[in-house]
């Protein structure tokens, strides 16, 4: 990403992959049926879906993306550590 970026949207912790601070929180989406809300309730279709499961994070910069925050913190945790064995 080029230019300087705007401190109140860059995360605390950068991305493990490129290095960015661009880590955000990406909820799961509500979805609602209504164009075809008629014809799903005659035929007993469910006319809105709720994805379930904790929010996911995600880089808006290279689009990697983990599940949770444990799975991101152990990459950032074998990141530093590949790092520090370098020196």
């Amino acid at each position: 990403m080029s230019g300087a970026q705007d401190p109140s949207q860059r995360s605390l912790d950068p991305c493990p992959r490129c290095g960015q601070h661009r880590l955000a929180v990406i909820d799961v989406p509500d979805l609602e049926l209504t164009d075809y809300q008629i014809a799903n309730q005659t035929l007993g279709i469910q006319t809105d879906v709720r994805l379930e499961g904790p929010p996911g994070i995600e880089c808006l910069d290279c689009g990697a993306a983990w599940s949770s925050v444990e799975e991101l913190r152990a990459d950032l945790a074998a990141g530093r550590s590949a790092d520090a064995d370098e020196r």
